[in-house]
């Protein structure tokens, strides 16, 4: 939006100061003192390290083995002293024999991939075999289906998580499946296999990383302590967590009382009661089955009470559930600044090969990744960490290289997408010939559907060989522009969008398409809750509130009703908390700004918290990637629809690169599905569309250009645009 127009718009400038309170802890002196001082370290201390080179070989996060000095680079030296060094690493390697060096890989990390494809029909518990190779724990009997009974050895707990699953799906309880997901998954469970997952949303994956966690036994040789650990990303997850737990054990058979503490315990960030309830409920009960808990939360206890307060140092299982959102979605591992996530597994992984006897099986690590995570996270894994055994390892999911076009979709076939375009237009009163306030009225449009092409030539080239908006690019583009816009003309935009939404939510198509559901409105990290809660309500003349995960999280399955107070239609929540949680029966959801997806892999995550009511997605709305949807152009005929909302320039027309990113996200999730929801297309000229085609692919540039170039009233600056056979053609 054009800072200079925007500016006048009138809106009252208004100062938001988020005040995040440094939390200081006075640590305990305790006598794993010194211990834990070694562990924190690279490398163990003098007096430890006879006896750690004894051991099994460590799992904390080590540097490269690649990495070199700039002097002794080969690649740095090519006579231009201004010039960077390439670091020697795996992208230098597989730059330099792309074909070999994946094929090596492949052998490597994959040793167990084709067996447990094949094999994932019936299994027996690694409990009965754990002595077994990893081959031979997995036994199949294809005249056979997988059931839950194979999968869980414990009767009660078994007999509890298939009530639960019941009274979910309103059927009984033998009419209860597996996923495809959860028969990859438990096969190696039950190998007691390490492993990198992805699966689509909706296809069970938290519920089965929670189960697994449950059901698994302690080995005879492991010390006191709790067994398995589950990270998650957000406190709202963890309360997940805490709800789904609870509702299990609920189920268990009546004779059998079960203390919850014993079972489970949650650790989150919250109130000073609410953190010293949790740090009261470890002290009562230090050895819980599992613990769930954030990685920020975790350290914080660690830091202030002490490594033997929390009995994580003999750990069976080690869960982290969405753990590539923990991580920079570019660098991911290969980064100087450590994220909490790593810095805690390097803590808890090292800690294990501390403690542990020589004899006893490495912990089992399981990380659940995002769909379109690609093999440089297990190089990546592989090269900057000893995480994990790789001997007893197999990923599931396909896991190709960066450029590469997925096998199938990441959002299903029946969720469709309409972008909404808002045009503000505004109006002067005037008393006595005197200006005294701007009004503003707002205009929608759908925007002008992207035509994706029917080659993947074509999809490589929109996605890699001729965008400038690229995802580093815009990443840069759009935190510089975010820090730009003055907080008044934020605050303006915002009401812009809540405007442009209560005018949608007034379309007799859109009210019929939701009708008594209640919708979910989903805003940017940098917009507090609070405050899209009280325009909304506003704006759209509806009951709003802040979404409130132990309140809100099954809302979605019953209607809304007008004739209760406290009956909320729309709720709201920002980008990041959205973040893997389940929301059975959802299928609605308003994206306020472009702003709110975080990178062109982040539109699957919230599309796909659409769900049916058993908080699942339908397995059949996964296709291959190429496969198209014919959806007529009012929807009907979805089971899910999201809204992306965003606000016009002042000459109706939208920043190039916003536009560019959607087009880039709808296709590398699959070929979205794209639905009108006004009827009426922007106006987008051809010579609009020269002007886009100049500012995302500089055709008519040469290499070494500089040039600004004019678009919707601003001004783009287009550096370095490679295109040598346009150059000859310019000359």
């Amino acid at each position: 939006m054009n800072i200079q127009r925007m500016g006048s718009i009138g809106f009252r400038s208004q100062l938001l100061i988020y005040i995040r309170s440094s939390r200081f802890f006075s640590s305990k002196v305790s006598p794993d003192e010194k211990l834990l001082q070694s562990i924190l370290s690279e490398e163990p201390d003098g007096d430890s390290t006879e006896t750690y080179n004894k051991k099994s070989p460590s799992t904390y996060r080590k540097k490269s083995s690649f990495a070199v000095s700039q002097e002794n680079n080969p690649v740095a030296e090519t006579g231009d002293k201004n010039s960077k060094p390439l670091p020697i690493g795996p992208k230098y390697w597989k730059n330099k024999f792309r074909k070999s060096y994946r094929k090596v890989e492949k052998g490597l990390i994959s040793p167990l991939d084709e067996y447990v494809s094949n094999n994932i029909e019936i299994i027996e518990s690694y409990n009965k075999k754990y002595k077994q190779s990893v081959e031979e724990r997995i036994k199949v009997d294809f005249k056979k289906e997988l059931h839950w009974s194979d999968v869980i050895p414990n009767y009660s707990l078994r007999n509890a998580i298939l009530r639960y699953l019941a009274s979910q799906n309103n059927e009984p309880t033998k009419n209860i499946k597996l996923t495809s997901f959860q028969k990859r998954f438990f096969a190696l469970m039950s190998g007691f296999a390490s492993t990198v997952a992805k699966g689509p949303a909706g296809s069970g994956k938290s519920f089965a990383l929670l189960i697994s966690a449950l059901s698994i036994r302690r080995s005879h040789n492991r010390g006191k302590g709790i067994n398995s650990l589950i990270l998650v990303k957000s406190n709202s997850l963890v309360r997940q967590y805490e709800q789904l737990t609870n509702d299990i054990i609920a189920n268990m058979d009546g004779k059998q009382k079960v203390n919850v503490k014993l079972v489970s315990q949650f650790l989150y960030r919250g109130t000073p009661e609410e953190e010293m309830k949790q740090d009261d409920d470890l002290t009562d009960y230090q050895t819980p089955h599992i613990l769930v808990t954030t990685p920020q939360r975790l350290l914080d206890v660690l830091s202030s009470r002490g490594m033997d307060f929390v009995k994580i140092n003999s750990l069976s299982y080690i869960g982290v559930d969405d753990f590539t959102s923990m991580l920079d979605e570019n660098q991911l591992l290969e980064t100087q600044k450590k994220s909490p996530i790593v810095n805690l597994l390097d803590y808890v992984l090292k800690l294990q090969d501390y403690r542990r006897q020589h004899s006893d099986p490495h912990p089992q690590v399981i990380f659940m990744a995002e769909e379109s995570a690609t093999e440089s996270l297990i190089l990546q894994l592989k090269e900057y960490t000893k995480w994990i055994d790789w001997r007893k390892f197999a990923p599931i999911g396909k896991f190709g290289e960066e450029e590469d076009i997925p096998y199938y979709k990441y959002v299903a076939n029946k969720s469709g997408v309409s972008t909404v375009l808002v045009y503000p237009r505004f109006s002067q009163d005037d008393v006595k010939g005197k200006s005294v306030s701007r009004k503003f009225k707002v205009s929608l449009y759908d925007m002008k559907p992207f035509d994706y092409g029917s080659t993947p030539s074509i999809w490589l080239n929109k996605l890699y060989r001729e965008s400038f908006g690229n995802s580093l690019v815009y990443k840069k583009h759009r935190n510089s522009k975010w820090t730009s816009i003055p907080n008044d003309v934020k605050k303006g935009e915002l009401e812009i969008l809540c405007s442009g939404l209560g005018k949608l939510l007034k379309k007799k198509n859109i009210m019929q398409w939701i009708g008594d559901n209640r919708a979910l409105v989903v805003h940017p990290d940098e917009v507090n809750s609070k405050q899209v809660v009280e325009i909304l309500s506003h704006k759209t003349g509806r009951k709003v509130k802040a979404f409130n995960i132990s309140k809100d999280a099954e809302s979605f399955k019953t209607r809304f009703s007008n004739k209760k107070e406290d009956d909320f239609q729309i709720l709201v929540l920002n980008s990041s908390s959205l973040t893997g949680l389940t929301l059975p029966g959802l299928n609605t959801i308003f994206v306020l700004g472009i702003d709110s997806i975080k990178s062109e892999s982040h539109l699957s995550t919230i599309m796909g918290r659409t769900r049916t009511s058993d908080g699942l997605v339908p397995e059949e709305e996964y296709t291959i990637f190429s496969e198209r949807h014919k959806s007529r152009v009012d929807g009907n005929d979805l089971r899910a629809r999201t809204f992306i909302i965003t606000a016009m320039l002042p000459d109706s027309t939208i920043d190039p690169y916003d536009r560019n990113f959607l087009e880039r996200a709808y296709l590398v999730n699959g070929l979205v599905n794209q639905v009108d929801a006004i009827g009426v297309h922007e106006n987008w000229t051809d010579k609009e569309k020269e002007k886009y085609k100049l500012a995302i692919e500089g055709s008519a540039l040469t290499y070494n250009d500089d040039v600004n170039i004019e678009f919707g009233g601003l001004s783009h600056f287009v550096e370095h645009v490679s295109s040598i056979s346009n150059s000859t053609n310019k000359e």
